[in-house]
């Protein structure tokens, strides 16, 4: 298994289920970090419009007007906002970057904190109380998947492992029995995990699997209260596996 050990850069937050209070936070959430990506506008504590959608590779074509357009639509004044969230990776390169500068741009023009949180931990915090243990899966190519393993105690939810990149029978070695598969797999890739597993009932079914944005808004909140400073200087992309394009230039170069 490829594993990547960022926890230096990626401190674990600790959540006490079910998790910060969102009463008065006005916020900007953006997730676009694979070829589905979701944008949700929080005020008082209530998601007032989300919206997911396929944006495949035309993220940068998308995201800005998407966001506008949906302020719009719901009456919600981007500069209410209080904070900033946003998903720093694993996924496409395209798509990370854009999701980012948006963001970065907002926290810049709006003078208000940010925050990252890796997709792996927004599609698995949902199904935090679900299960003693998860497992967070994102397809990253040439048969490999991101993903880290997330647990609770005592009510207490964290990350447990590093994140990794490493084929299903890979993760199903390293993945204690009673564990939730969390991630948008493919009936193909259903079918592997459950001669891997004995079984597709640990898998979630792809209703479940849909990463959505306003998830961003209570990650940030234990992002901030585990002591994240909210500055831009601070937000990293998280990539886990070099871009495609930075191996090609290199030898061109």
């Amino acid at each position: 298994m490829n594993t990547i050990d960022r926890d230096a850069d990626c401190p674990i937050a600790i959540i006490t289920l079910p998790g910060p209070s969102w009463v008065r936070a006005n916020a900007i959430c953006i997730d676009s970090a694979t070829s589905t990506a979701s944008i949700a506008l929080i005020e008082c504590g209530e998601v007032v419009a989300e919206q997911q959608w396929r944006a495949g590779f035309s993220h940068s074509q998308q995201l800005a007007s998407r966001l506008r357009e949906l302020a719009t639509e719901s009456h919600f004044e981007l500069k209410s906002a209080a904070l900033i969230g946003v998903c720093t990776g694993p996924g496409s390169f395209n798509g990370i970057r854009t999701g980012m500068a948006t963001a970065i741009g907002l926290s810049a023009g709006l003078g208000v904190p940010i925050y990252g949180c890796s997709a792996l931990d927004l599609i698995t915090y949902p199904h935090a109380d679900r299960a003693t243990v998860q497992r967070a899966v994102l397809p990253a190519g040439r048969g490999e998947y991101y993903s880290a393993l997330f647990g609770t105690r005592a009510g207490q939810w964290r990350r447990v492992s590093p994140y990794s990149v490493a084929t299903l029978a890979q993760l199903a070695q390293d993945t204690p029995a009673k564990c939730l598969w969390c991630g948008p797999l493919g009936d193909e890739e259903v079918g592997v995990l459950a001669d891997l597993l004995g079984g597709t009932k640990r898998v979630l079914p792809p209703p479940h699997n849909v990463r959505r944005a306003a998830f961003l808004l209570p990650l940030a909140l234990a992002a901030a209260a585990s002591g994240a400073d909210g500055c831009v200087e601070s937000l990293q992309p998280m990539y886990l596996r070099r871009p495609a394009i930075t191996g090609a230039t290199g030898r061109r170069q």
